[in-house]
């Protein structure tokens, strides 16, 4: 997941069942949709190029900016035009395969990339009604706390050495007692919340996973409703810290910016990050910054997870020609280092070995292993309301208000827009 600002494809799952079929004839090319910076699209542009030399299959290039990208992928499914190769976000990655857009992978892609799967690239992955990889991907992403040695060290923090080994809540927010307590410290916490909150993927991404850390969850998932679940004793536990950091005033507030960890000031001692911002906290504060696991909320840390993915269309004429396109991307070593250097969070075993900073125990080693404590967000075609849900919710705990209350507006919503789709069938069955 990329700093996250994009708007939920709701127009994805306004589509119905795809069954159309495209009438173009079996060719030697194959088209591929994708989205990205201006390395990656380097990177994407001259692995397809290697890919066209060798195997001698044309690969058209439908490059489409970030912000236009779901609506166009709209477009492109209204008109029944959907490319070979399609570029996801993780969490829609349900809705697609769940309108018929997307197909299971696994018939074009080699058995050793999926055996090299990390854990939770599996996830980001897995469609839940039949367990098959719906899509694949040499990236992933995840969300630790980036920290102040310094503060760390003035207060006699506890330095977690791993995963297992993560500050508990209880501990956290003793530490975040401390923290405000110093001179240098205006925020001890900074929640990202310049990249909004409410209303965002951000809101969601950032902190559902402290959801199931303390036994709740956005959705049962196995009911496939939020009755009872987001709205759970455990939920409000959780939240509850939350509330008391953001009424006490130790959060970062959004008009102050994102860099107040590492701007010259220095003014927040931890915050609650993404995998891609490493490289820019560690140019700006060298060794005072470590990465630590996100707090134990009872139940052992747990770290969000997806990103963008690649998926097959369900009406590709040449559903073969688009797998061994990403068989070969998935293992070109040259697009793999390229695409290390923009701070990829690597979710191919074999790709990580090549990622410097993901094997490094100073740099960002808790963070790749915090591919085996991930939880997905949940996997389901409602989930653009399951989103919008928590994170309007989520803001106006931090804001103060009542925690329960919320929460049931929340999980209402949610199950609301579950019954007037009969459940989205098969899920909830």
């Amino acid at each position: 997941m990329k700093k996250i600002s994009f708007i939920i494809g709701a127009a994805i799952l306004a589509v119905s069942v795809f069954t159309g079929c495209q009438k173009k004839a079996q060719s030697n090319s194959i088209s591929i949709m994708f989205q990205g910076s201006d390395a990656e699209q380097s990177a994407i542009k001259a692995s397809t190029e290697r890919f066209t030399e060798k195997t001698g299959i044309n690969v058209e290039l439908l490059y489409t900016p970030h912000d236009s990208y779901t609506s166009k992928l709209a477009s492109f499914i209204k008109n029944k035009k959907v490319p070979d190769i399609v570029s996801i976000d993780g969490p829609m990655l349900a809705s697609l395969a769940w309108s018929g857009v997307i197909q299971s992978v696994e018939p074009y892609i080699d058995s050793e990339i999926i055996a090299d799967m990390t854990p939770s690239n599996v996830l980001q992955c897995t469609y839940p009604i039949d367990n098959k990889l719906y899509a694949i991907s040499y990236a992933d992403s995840t969300v630790l706390l980036y920290c102040n040695k310094k503060y760390l060290e003035k207060i006699g923090a506890r330095i977690p050495k791993n995963v297992a080994d993560a500050w508990t809540a209880d501990e956290f927010d003793e530490i975040l007692t401390k923290l405000a307590a110093l001179d240098e410290v205006k925020w001890p916490l900074d929640l990202m919340w310049a990249w909004n909150i409410a209303g965002s993927e951000w809101g969601t991404y950032g902190f559902y996973e402290t959801l199931v850390s303390g036994g709740a969850d956005l959705i049962n998932r196995e009911t496939w409703t939020a009755e009872g679940t987001l709205n759970s004793p455990e939920a409000e536990k959780v939240l509850r810290y939350f509330q008391k950091w953001g009424t006490n005033g130790w959060i970062v507030p959004k008009s102050a910016g994102e860099n107040t960890l590492y701007n010259d000031k220095r003014q927040t001692a931890i915050a609650w990050n993404g995998n891609w911002n490493f490289t820019t906290c560690r140019a700006a504060m060298g060794d005072d910054v470590i990465a630590l696991p996100l707090p134990n909320f009872g139940k052992g840390t747990r770290s969000p997870n997806a990103t963008w993915i690649w998926g097959i269309s369900a009406t590709s004429k040449n559903p073969e020609k688009a797998g061994q396109l990403l068989n070969y991307m998935l293992t070109d070593t040259e697009f793999l280092d390229a695409i290390k250097l923009t701070g990829s969070y690597p979710a191919l075993n074999k790709f990580a070995a090549r990622c410097e900073d993901y094997m490094d125990s100073s740099k960002m080693a808790i963070a790749y292993e915090q591919s085996n404590v991930a939880v997905s967000r949940p996997i389901h075609p409602a989930y653009p309301t399951i989103t919008l849900a928590f994170s309007d919710a989520f803001e106006s705990i931090l804001n103060g208000a009542d925690i329960r209350a919320e929460l049931n507006k929340a999980a209402q919503k949610i199950d609301e827009d579950i019954k007037d789709n009969d459940g989205y069938p098969p899920f909830g069955k």
